[in-house]
């Protein structure tokens, strides 16, 4: 029986060049490919997938939202978050969503095809390296940010939504309300020109704040 295989990922060459990958593998797989989640969402929640490979940000949309919102949907599916970004607070995020296989886009191709193949109750897997680098928290203060004008609160606040905490844990953390904290996250959100926490994870990135 043919292994049903859906990714997402709105990189065209990226999803066509993983999906031709896998078709020559010689393995019996189904491979399903969608550029943006709506599409993605429809086919889930009408078939059962074997294996659901996405992305983090699909079009600005937080791929983390997409796995909780199919949650019941994917509970006998392995599923393998493969992604340009590779932070300890996403990984332990995926932990947390079930998600089965944390890998980087670099991944070889024989690892890739070996975690798909690995048993869906093997242990949570991830290939990350040991390299160091410098903090995002302390990146965080750096030059490219200040011109934005962000204020010394924001600055905090941005901390901490790319460290995974909520609204709610953000107040708790900083000792002021949730309406304060949804005002500065507008704030923040149209000074950066971005729409949602993916977006900003990827502003980081773009600019060196995560180096």
């Amino acid at each position: 029986m043919s292994k049903q295989i859906v990714i997402c990922d709105d990189h065209l060459l990226f999803l066509n060049g993983i999906s031709e990958l896998l078709k020559n593998t010689g393995n019996n797989y189904c491979i399903f490919k969608f550029s943006d989640v709506h599409s993605c969402r429809s086919h889930l929640m009408q078939n059962v997938a074997d294996i659901f490979i996405c992305d983090l940000n699909i079009n600005h949309f937080d791929g983390f939202v997409l796995i909780e919102e199919l949650k019941s949907q994917l509970k006998d599916t392995k599923i393998i978050v493969l992604t340009a970004y590779y932070e300890d607070f996403l990984i332990q995020k995926a932990r947390k969503l079930g998600v089965n296989a944390f890998l980087k886009k670099e991944t070889p191709a024989d690892e890739l095809i070996s975690v798909i193949e690995a048993n869906k109750k093997t242990a949570f897997y991830t290939n990350k390296s040991d390299k160091k680098g410098e903090s995002v928290y302390s990146a965080i203060d750096g030059s490219i940010i200040n011109k934005f004008r962000i204020s010394r609160q924001e600055k905090e606040i941005i901390k901490l939504i790319i460290k995974g905490l909520t609204s709610k844990e953000i107040a708790e953390v900083l000792f002021i309300s949730i309406t304060t904290v949804t005002t500065h996250r507008k704030n923040i959100h149209r000074k950066l020109e971005i729409n949602n926490s993916s977006s900003l994870i990827k502003f980081a990135h773009e600019n060196n704040l995560l180096d």
